[in-house]
């Protein structure tokens, strides 16, 4: 059986290290941690029924594949640091992984032979350490790294359920802003909107209850038709009366934020309905600022 340890018991070992123990099919196993912090070790093997560990080299010693779930920043040191301690006679192949959406397989230095390299970026938010296991089960993964390690964890990721995608080396920066405007912004767009919705003077409780569900209703729509099919509202319809009272009314920041997304909207409009004038939408909007 395949053996997988995490460096780092954060909330990406964590989840990881228990969607391997609840859905691979029992082809692989969490061998376990090691973490700066020993009490985090222990909560994070007992959590994906693995064991904690005195050292990165002995928790390296027993593995197969070896992710390094530590921030980004500390990916580069921890590896050169670890490469140093492991032994030049290991029978086995080596894997090692880190799952950071910007950066590549670069950040490891040394290359020791017999040991692999790559990275596996799950397209999934992680809010939490006890939860967020639960939504890694069909979340879509991209990965990156030599060949013998795509061929490792293309396996591991089909016994998982994950579907999954190379993504260029040199692509991952522009990779990860994407990932960033998808799930990061759209947090900050939402936070901004439910702050102008509650201003309105209606019940808190029936706001807070209706924008979440107006939400989810839209994001269902995307997801189904895709973005420009789902678009309505008054940039769609050219209704430039409306978005002129919207730019009066709205505050400094959120007039900004309206501004230049709602441009972005009317090139969206324009692929829905071709035959439409967006003149004035455009004298309106680009000369707001």
């Amino acid at each position: 059986m395949n053996k997988i340890g995490f460096i780092g018991a954060g909330k990406v070992g964590w989840s990881f290290g228990r969607h391997i123990k609840e859905n691979c099919g029992g082809l692989y196993e969490v061998c376990g941690y090691y973490s700066l912090s020993a009490d985090s070790a222990r909560a994070a093997a007992e959590f994906a029924n693995g064991r904690a560990f005195g050292s990165p080299a002995e928790l390296a010693a027993e593995c197969d594949l070896l992710f390094l779930t530590v921030p980004d920043g500390q990916i580069a040191g921890v590896w050169a640091a670890l490469a140093e301690a492991l032994p030049s006679n290991r029978d086995a192949a080596l894997y090692v992984a880190h799952c950071s959406g910007s950066l590549s397989t670069e950040v490891f230095e040394p290359k020791p032979p017999g040991v692999s390299f790559g990275s596996i970026h799950p397209l999934q938010a992680v809010p939490d350490r006890h939860t967020s296991y639960k939504k890694y089960f069909g979340a879509a993964c991209t990965i990156e790294g030599d060949p013998a390690f795509i061929d490792f964890v293309s396996g591991l990721l089909k016994a998982l359920g994950n579907p999954f995608s190379e993504v260029d080396a040199s692509k991952k920066m522009l990779y990860h802003a994407a990932c960033a405007i998808i799930c990061n912004l759209s947090c900050a767009l939402t936070y901004v909107g439910a702050e102008v919705f509650e201003s309105c003077g209606l019940d808190t409780d029936f706001a807070n209850s209706s924008w979440r569900s107006y939400y989810l209703k839209n994001a269902e729509s995307i997801s189904d038709v895709g973005a420009v099919q789902a678009l309505t509202g008054p940039v769609e319809r050219c209704d430039t009366a409306t978005v002129a009272s919207h730019l009066d009314i709205l505050s400094d920041d959120t007039r900004e934020i309206y501004v230049l997304l709602s441009r972005t909207l009317v090139e969206m409009a324009k692929q829905k309905n071709p035959s439409r004038d967006y003149s004035e939408m455009v004298s309106l909007l680009w000369k707001k600022q």
